[in-house]
Order: structure tokens, then sequence, then C-alpha cells
């Protein structure tokens, strides 16, 4: 038997890849509730404009400063949640490759997995 089919060392692959599997979770989590952040900032924002719009008396400079600066704000966050999507869903195509390359191995080494 060669040192790269050494169980304990497959037990110990087997460790590590959990880990990392339980640390991209943990990323993942947080990466939503960033997401989640995001999009209740967003309508609160959204609130407040329409607020701010529906006041029909005439608006001083300060006022439509604020409105301009609040729908730049609005903006922002729309593209950090943009950004924030496009990373989750790169991260989950990544993860689906990982989880066939460890399948390959699996196999190769004789173990049936089952991926649910």
């Amino acid at each position: 038997m060669g040192k790269k089919d050494d169980p304990k060392l497959m037990q110990e692959w087997f460790k590590l890849v959990q880990e990392k599997n339980a640390l991209v979770r943990y990323e993942s989590e947080l990466m939503i509730a960033r997401e989640l952040e995001l999009e209740d900032r967003q309508s609160r924002l959204q609130q407040e404009l329409r607020e701010r719009m529906a006041v029909e008396q005439l608006k001083t400079e300060k006022e439509l400063a604020q409105e301009k600066q609040i729908l730049n704000e609005m903006l922002e966050v729309v593209e950090q949640r943009d950004s924030l999507v496009a990373l989750l869903e790169e991260q989950r195509l990544r993860e689906k490759e990982e989880d066939k390359d460890l399948e390959g191995v699996m196999l190769s080494k004789g173990f049936n997995l089952n991926w649910a």
C-alpha cells in the first residue's frame, strides 16, 4: 500500500475537507446576512425617498441635495447587492465543482459516495 493510500492520511484529509466546508458554509451565512442588511437598507432608503418626493411644496436646494444623496446611496447599495449576489453564485459553482472533484477522488480510492 502506497503512502498516499494510508487510511490515517485519508482520514486526516477528510477531516480537513470537512473543516474547510464548515468554514465556507459560515462565510456563506455571513454573506447572506450582509445581503439581508443591504436589502433592508435599500428598502428604508426607498421609503425615505418616496416620502420626500411626495411633498408637493417647492423644495429648497438643501432638500433637493438630500434627495440626490439618498438616491446615490440607494444606487451604491444596489451595486453592493449585485456584487454580493454574483460572489455567492460564483462560490456556489466553485463548491459544486469541488464536490465533483472530491467524488472523483473518492471513487478512484474505491469509496462509493452518494451525494444527496
